[in-house]
């Protein structure tokens, strides 16, 4: 598990806590900031999941990866080269 994915399940976690301090004292913004953070922190996890993906896929194929880099430079290139 990556940093992302560690921070994001953290933060995911005290949004849920604060949720339910929010519902016991019934403090409505309490209760919205936790769904937010619960929201954010879910949102964290699921970036640094896909980071890791990414990772994994260039390891297992350098070739692919490399390939699709310079294609994505070169067409980056040629879209900011038309001015």
């Amino acid at each position: 598990m990556y940093e992302d994915q560690v921070k994001g399940r953290t933060e995911e976690l005290k949004g849920h806590a604060q949720e339910a301090v929010g519902g016991l004292t019934e403090d409505d913004n309490l209760r919205r900031e936790g769904k937010t953070r619960q929201a954010a922190g879910k949102l964290q996890a699921n970036y640094g999941e896909k980071l890791d993906d990414v990772r994994e896929a260039t390891v297992k194929n350098p070739i692919s990866a490399l390939a699709i880099a310079g294609g994505v430079g070169l067409f980056l290139g040629i879209l900011l080269g038309r001015r």
